[in-house]
């Protein structure tokens, strides 16, 4: 029989290889991306680095964002580092999952295979969000955080170190996200006693220390503290009570991935959804299946850590993106994989066969599905890339080069495929908005001020030259005659 981590990696490899089939490795980068980008990126002008963010992305984009302004070699490196990060992640659940039969030694392969076929995690393969990536330190730290608790003393400290980095990494990426979901793992000691079971969660709390310090020091010097960095999140991301579980499931059909307004991501289409219904019969399955062959605990961490990731985005922010419960789905496919194989594992052989052949055309079913979905999203990206791109080239043909300035809607992905500074939205561009864009003509940067088509134009633009971009009728910019 063919080994649990030769399993895994044909997994990953299989994941590479879906993501280089179904998504675009030169894709411009969105929105999002563009802010991360721009913070390391050769010749890029950082732009706004607002409250909620973290300096973890940027860190990760650096080895390549940072040499070069290719797009393609930035997708091509987050790409082969997803995959690998899949095998990483998933990996450490080997020794925890086989501790009575066999069998079980394939629930984190399983795992890999579930949680890689849904759309979301391959169009965010070569992309720089964070949840995905979040995803992989959450479940990697929580697999070795299960081994530190079984392992003997003597050779404990080996996933401890990884523990460390990576809740590390987690909270470097997302530090409240983080936090939330090692809430389980720093109460274990408390609800489970043992020799080995302070020492993990001491390593948990060391790594997200180091993982929450440089988001301690930034919110210092930009945002007036801790707190008021929080408050400030808490304001962008339309923070408060709210009950969104419904905007999730009605997320899932895609393409549209930020459900903002109830009309974006409105309706459910029951065919897309039947795997969320699945999972949490598949994780009580799971549990149970745990329960019988040892690792009850562990598995109960996976659940109690995906519940306490998803707390925010269900209930505290009041709006839905599909992303967002990435990290959660990560850790149920470790119980859930586990009840899939308790129900295909049946004493008969008889009994094997069918449940198997049911289970691989239940699975290519779901995949058909899934990449349905992954392509509808994917066309709405890249047709939103190719108007950016195309875009910023209409601006390099009318003598935008560097040094530059581009203000207003869209500023944030011109800016960057340009290399300008940027600021977002403006409004009516009065008062300090003047006065800034005033200031660098003085300097001597280009201008370029996007306004909605229909939008006041301030006074002092109505001398700039109006011109028409590709691709949209909603938006028009503004140029100083004789740039």
């Amino acid at each position: 029989m063919t080994s649990p981590r030769s399993v895994l990696l044909a997994v990953s490899i299989a994941y590479c290889a879906l993501i280089f089939t179904r998504t675009s490795q030169s894709m411009a980068l969105t929105f999002d991306e563009s802010v991360y980008a721009s913070q390391v990126g050769k010749h890029a002008v950082a732009t706004m680095f607002t409250a909620p963010r973290a300096r973890g992305m940027p860190w990760l984009l650096a080895p390549v964002a940072g040499i070069t302004t290719s797009i393609f070699a930035l997708r091509v490196y987050l790409t082969l580092l997803a995959s690998v990060l899949l095998y990483v992640a998933f990996q450490p659940w080997i020794a925890t999952t086989s501790r009575d039969r066999r069998i079980y030694s394939y629930v984190p392969a399983v795992a890999a295979a579930c949680f890689a076929s849904l759309w979301i995690t391959i169009l965010y393969g070569p992309m720089a969000y964070p949840n995905l990536w979040l995803t992989f330190a959450l479940v990697g730290g929580l697999g070795y955080f299960c081994q530190a608790v079984t392992v003997r003393s003597g050779a404990i400290w080996r996933p401890l170190t990884w523990v460390v980095v990576a809740f590390a990494a987690a909270a470097t990426i997302r530090p409240t996200d983080a936090l939330a979901a090692a809430v389980p793992l720093l109460l274990f000691p408390v609800v489970i006693r043992g020799s080995n079971r302070l020492a993990p969660a001491m390593a948990v709390l060391g790594g997200l220390a180091l993982g929450w310090s440089s988001w301690i020091v930034e919110a210092y010097v930009r945002f007036g503290g801790p707190l008021q960095r929080l408050k400030d999140g808490a304001e962008i991301n339309s923070g408060g009570l709210a009950f969104t579980i419904g905007k999730n499931l009605d997320a899932l059909d895609g393409p549209r991935l930020l459900c903002l307004q109830p009309s974006w991501c409105a309706g459910v289409d029951v065919t897309t959804a039947l795997w969320w219904f699945a999972l949490p019969v598949l994780v009580a399955i799971g549990l149970y299946a745990a329960r019988r062959t040892g690792w009850l605990p562990y598995a109960s961490l996976a659940v109690a850590s995906a519940l306490f990731a998803s707390v925010q985005y269900l209930f505290l922010i009041n709006y839905a993106a599909p992303r967002f419960l990435l990290p959660a789905y990560g850790l149920l496919a470790i119980p859930a994989a586990a009840g899939l194989i308790w129900l295909v594992a049946r004493p008969q052989q008889w009994a094997r066969i069918l449940a198997g052949s049911l289970a691989l055309l239940v699975f290519i079913a779901h995949l058909r599905v899934q990449g349905q979905v992954l392509a509808s999203a994917e066309d709405r990206l890249q047709e939103t890339a190719r108007q950016v791109a195309a875009q910023a080239r209409f601006l390099r043909e009318e003598g935008i080069e560097r040094p530059c300035l581009v203000w207003g809607q869209g500023a944030i992905q011109l800016s960057y495929l340009l290399k300008c500074r940027s600021q977002l939205g403006i409004g009516a561009a009065r008062g300090s908005a003047e006065q800034a864009i005033l200031a660098a003509r003085e300097r001597g940067d280009h201008v370029v001020v996007e306004l909605g088509a229909h939008a006041r134009v301030p006074e002092f633009l109505s001398s700039w030259r109006r011109v028409g971009l590709p691709g949209t009728k909603d938006y028009v910019v503004y140029i100083p005659r004789g740039q």
